[in-house]
């Protein structure tokens, strides 16, 4: 046999000697395996499916935890348990299309689910007849069927792809593997659409999660995932492109190890402490995990443009004291992410490029939490008026901006911290680090520039650039290598034969440490303590500051003390918790306190905070009754950096209305024995706390307003009406004034109709020969009755007796009896009763 190449080289020359040039594109498409081809497909079609069971199983917990939180259902009394035969013969079987409606549900959830984990939005429409038609769509990444994909999909691909690949034969595998992926999950979502039975009246589009966004997703997800198995082999000679994938690397054993560690934290915590949360927590575990990790790394989470205001909460404001244990766990791991990079890069002398590489990768990282724990709503409904809004929930836009800055903080401990105290640790441990992070490319100087020659890559690594064995070197220090990484490049950035002082922290030619005096050995126990008591110091003033930021000085706090002073019917101390402007004189002390069914049971519920504004939610009994409202609390000020000052600007507090007759205009108004205001315009109004109050309104020499009890609380406004009531001395000068009248009209000689007298004529006396003379024989029994117009009327029970001594027509002495009532209406007019006519 020869030994001769079958394929004979291709000898320099002009373009024209390789025609095969021609078709690059076929050729490289020749030159990868069909081993890889069948990698590409099936690590997409595996991730897919991987995605899909995820769903499957999430979506089925979740349905079994929420039908086991919600108690047993009654299906029928037991009497009825003997006809369930015929009853159900009675039923008749189920339509086919509410079958096929059934299992779109049961087959289509899923698959919805992955396209949303692919970056789609569920999204749907529909009408209903005479009401109109709307439209919406939710946009969430569920987090742990994203992870099923692409940990599937990478697996797959490493167990199958062979490991010969070049860079564009890897590109083109990638590519083919995202377009699978687009494929299988824009069918599938499209295919398993969720659809619902007809209904009179109602329409109902397919539901699907299926857009531009799923399909950018869905491709970009299956060929990164695909790209990144092996991330070397898109290293090539490029040291600085390996380096930035090791600190990618880095931090994804960060983000991933406290991912992973929150949501077993979750789970726990669900299952003793919150059993409520179960229903939520298979389908949203990881989005969870991802909103606490933000939180950890001092970001923020918060909903913006659902509602009238946006709210977001940060360990400093709203997320709860506990939350500072996340941001321990995040310094540790922080810590030791930059112990780890520096293991990784394997050299002491570094460049100035990673000031600014670190905080960038951790800024990318930053922006994926950001994808995967933000959902986006939007809606469109169409009636007799439109209305529309979208709006986000989740992580604030901010987050990655922080997780730069905690990348700038891992940098200096790798830079400057591990230098110090990698030496002092054990090669072993060093080694097993390496072995999960991989170590960088180091440059090993030669003493003169030597043409590289490629040689051929060993188990799927990227070609190595050696020098060729005939030049003469001397031993040089290697970087610390694991051959069981074949994803460890070793090629540098600078022409081969530059020096580059490359100082290993283990491995060949790493320098022993010089060992320590026992003064130094003293003096680095002492700073480590030092160090360590600095960290518990900073870290448990930060809780504390966090805690007391919350639970004493944030709006809750505030608003607790501010409820429980008006359930003790302390309203000044009230008082000097809000801001309250006009109307407010029923805001006394002496009132409250006089009132009945002051709240109690005081709870301050769920406080949210957006800027310098909060809205707490409190709930307490008033009497037999849950009643609950709302107050809004603004920050005044900051002392000391932490501690904030909350005052109340719109109190617990309903208006109060309390109308009364013109007659009682000016009256006092008095409620606990405090005078509280006066009637002015028919009516007075203030603020007033929950409780049952007695009011009195006074009045005039001649009316009085009464007492009446105003509840202040209940779902209707506070209100009440006060009618003029006489008073005695009302009843007593108006029957003087009827009687004056009575005395009067005897006193005259000749009455007319004008005279507003009781009594008329005789009608027969001739005025020419002589006045009439009357005689009052009795007077009438009164009766005084009044309006809340003021109007007074006096009427006779029993009539009144009057005698005539009169000339008639005729020239004959006449004298005659008759009777006559009363009927007088009367009116006040300044302080005096006076005919109203």
């Amino acid at each position: 046999m020869s030994d001769q190449s079958p394929v004979p080289p291709v000898p320099p020359g002009p373009p024209s000697a390789a025609p095969a040039a021609s078709d690059p594109l076929g050729r490289l498409l020749r030159a990868v395996p069909g081993r890889d081809w069948v990698a590409a497909v099936v690590a997409a079609l595996g991730g897919w499916v991987a995605a899909y069971v995820v769903a499957a199983i999430s979506l089925f917990l979740t349905v079994a935890v929420a039908a086991a939180g919600s108690g047993p259902v009654s299906t029928g009394s037991s009497s009825g348990l003997g006809t369930g035969g015929s009853d159900l013969g009675s039923a008749g079987a189920p339509d086919v299309q509410s079958l096929l409606s059934g299992v779109s549900v049961l087959l289509g959830s899923p698959a919805q689910l992955v396209a949303l984990a692919d970056l789609g939005r569920l999204h749907g429409s529909g009408s209903i007849l005479l009401l109109g038609s709307g439209s919406g769509s939710v946009g969430v990444v569920p987090v742990l069927v994203l992870a099923a994909q692409v940990v599937l999909a990478v697996v797959l691909t490493r167990r199958i792809r062979s490991r010969v690949l070049a860079l564009p034969q890897l590109v083109v595998t990638a590519v083919v593997a995202g377009l699978v992926t687009t494929a299988v999950t824009t069918l599938a979502g499209l295919v398993l659409a969720i659809r619902f039975p007809a209904v009179s009246g109602v329409q109902i589009d397919p539901v699907h999660a299926v857009g531009i966004g799923s399909v950018l997703g869905s491709f970009v997800i299956g060929t990164l995932a695909v790209l990144l198995a092996r991330p070397s082999l898109l290293v090539g000679r490029s040291t600085s492109v390996a380096r930035a994938l090791g600190a990618l690397r880095v931090a994804a054993w960060q983000l991933g190890g406290l991912l992973v560690l929150l949501a077993l934290v979750l789970v726990v915590v669900a299952l003793v402490a919150q059993p409520s949360w179960g229903a939520a927590l298979p389908l949203l575990l990881g989005n969870a995990a991802v909103a606490l990790t933000a939180l950890g790394f001092l970001g923020g989470v918060g909903t913006s443009g659902l509602g009238a205001v946006g709210s977001d909460a940060s360990v400093f404001a709203g997320a709860g004291g506990w939350t500072w244990l996340v941001v321990l766990l995040v310094v540790v791991s922080s810590f030791v992410a930059g112990l780890a990079l520096a293991v990784r890069r394997n050299d002491r002398v570094r460049t100035t490029l990673d000031w600014v590489a670190t905080p960038v990768v951790w800024f990318v990282a930053g922006l994926v939490l950001f994808v995967l724990g933000t959902g986006v709503v939007s809606y469109q409904v169409t009636g007799s008026s439109a209305v529309g809004g979208s709006g986000s929930v989740g992580v604030t836009p901010w987050t990655p901006v922080v997780f730069a800055l905690w990348g700038g903080a891992i940098e200096v401990v790798a830079r400057y911290v591990a230098p110090v105290l990698l030496p002092r640790v054990g090669g072993g441990v060093l080694l097993r680090t390496a072995r999960v992070v991989g170590t960088d490319p180091v440059l090993a100087p030669v003493p003169a520039p030597v043409p590289a020659r490629p040689t051929a890559p060993v188990d799927g690594a990227a070609p190595v650039w050696a020098v060729p064995a005939d030049a003469a070197a001397p031993a040089a220090p290697a970087a610390m290598t694991d051959p069981s990484q074949p994803d460890q490049p070793v090629e540098p950035d600078a022409p081969v034969g530059q020096p580059h002082p490359s100082q290993p922290f283990v491995g060949q030619g790493a320098p022993a440490p010089a060992p320590m005096s026992p003064r130094a050995k003293k003096v680095l126990v002492r700073s480590l303590i030092a160090g360590g008591a600095v960290v518990v110091v900073v870290v448990a003033g930060a809780i504390t500051t966090g805690v007391l930021r919350t639970t004493v000085w944030g709006p809750g706090p505030t608003a607790r003390s501010y409820v429980d002073a008006i359930a003790q019917g302390d309203a000044d101390t009230a008082a000097s918790l809000s801001e309250v402007t006009g109307d407010a004189s029923m805001l006394d002390s002496a009132v409250l306190q006089s009132a009945k069914d002051r709240p109690t049971d005081v709870r301050v519920g769920r406080v949210s905070t957006s800027g310098d504004t909060a809205y707490a939610n409190v709930t307490f009994r008033q009497g037999d009754a849950q009643r609950s409202g709302q107050i809004v609390l603004e920050r005044t000020g900051t002392s000391f950096l932490v501690k904030d000052e909350w005052r109340v600007t719109e109190p617990l507090t309903d208006r109060v209305t309390i109308t009364a007759g013109t007659v009682l205009e000016g009256a006092d108004v008095t409620i606990g024995g405090k005078k509280v205001g006066e009637i002015e315009n028919g009516a007075f109004t203030s603020l007033a706390y929950p409780g049952s109050y007695q009011v009195e309104v006074g009045g005039t020499e001649y009316f009085t307003g009464g007492t009446e009890t105003l509840r202040v609380g209940s779902s209707s406004s506070p209100y009440a009406d006060f009618e003029a009531k006489p008073t005695k001395e009302l009843e007593t000068d108006a029957e003087q004034y009827v009687s004056d009248l009575i005395d009067d009209c005897a006193a005259k000689t000749d009455i007319s109709y004008a005279d507003g007298c009781p009594w008329y004529g005789p009608y027969d006396a001739d005025g020419a020969d002589g006045a009439v003379q009357y005689d009052v024989r009795s007077k009438p029994d009164l009766e005084v009755q009044s309006s809340g117009g003021g109007l007074v009327e006096v009427t006779s029970t029993a009539d009144g007796r009057i005698g005539y001594s009169y000339t008639d027509y005729f020239g004959d002495a006449q004298k005659s009896e008759d009777t006559f009532d009363v009927d007088v209406y009367l009116k006040v007019e300044d302080g005096k009763l006076v005919s109203a006519y």
